[in-house]
């Protein structure tokens, strides 16, 4: 005879993950499993879909902001958007401590939850950090602006506020091609994330909508770039434990140059 394990299930938005973490934390103990509903039901799991509801997203958001402040709230995001295996429970379970403890909670690294949601946040964190000085914008014929990325962790919330800021004036939107999502960024209306970017790009290659001034900008860059290097100083491996081969497709200098990683 096996136990039920009791799984909550949402859409795999965060006001969706916000949800079912409302639902998780009135549940009985343990907190349950919180996980993305496209994950496939174990044979022994007793799974409730939850529903998004934005104003319930907000009003957990809200109380557990005012329990335990932004850092707080900033570490289960980040948390909740990397790649680190049960994130989303991790980041559920520790919502509970965090509801009761504040912010206190989150030293307690001790308890193995706390530890890996620790872990988790940073690795989302530095990636995100990383590819604040990684984007590379390219001018496309309409005037628009458009960066692919990569990321293994699901960093966009993480990077829109810094983009928008530092390009204010640019209509632009930087295209998570892993995920399909992007961030859309409009001069005086901000930003938004769409979740099915409709730019259609394989392997990040756009060169069939660029501007022309985007195209004369790259070619004369690549020549730059080849030009002033030295042969006999070439040091691929000192160049891939500088900037890793994964990042080497989307920049503009490195193109053709990945080889195996």
């Amino acid at each position: 005879m096996h136990d039920t394990d009791y799984t909550v299930a949402y859409d795999g938005s965060f006001p969706g993950f916000l949800c079912a973490c409302a639902e998780a934390l009135n549940a009985r103990e343990p907190v349950p499993r919180v996980v993305k509903a496209t994950i496939p039901e174990t044979l022994f799991e007793e799974r409730c879909m939850v529903k998004r509801d934005d104003d319930r997203a907000a009003a957990l958001w809200a109380r557990l902001s005012n329990r335990a402040g932004p850092d707080a709230m900033r570490t289960l995001l980040e948390a909740f958007l990397s790649d680190v295996p049960e994130a989303d429970t991790t980041a559920a379970r520790a919502m509970r401590r965090v509801r009761v403890e504040g912010a206190f909670a989150l030293r307690d690294l001790s308890d193995p939850v706390m530890l890996t949601l620790e872990k988790a946040a940073r690795r989302a964190g530095m990636e995100a950090h990383m590819y604040c000085g990684l984007v590379r914008f390219s001018e496309l014929s309409d005037g628009s602006w458009y960066a692919p990325v990569e990321p293994a962790c699901d960093i966009l919330l993480l990077i829109a506020d810094h983009f928008s800021a530092r390009f204010s004036t640019m209509r632009f939107a930087i295209h998570d091609l892993g995920r399909g999502s992007a961030v859309l960024h409009e001069p005086g209306s901000g930003w938004s994330i769409v979740a099915a970017f409709g730019l259609d790009i394989s392997d990040g290659k756009i060169d069939g909508l660029l501007s022309d001034r985007e195209r004369d900008i790259r070619r004369h860059w690549q020549l730059y770039f080849d030009t002033i290097a030295i042969e006999p100083r070439r040091n691929p491996t000192l160049q891939s434990s500088m900037l890793p081969k994964h990042f080497w497709n989307l920049i503009t200098e490195m193109e053709g140059k990945t080889g195996s990683t």
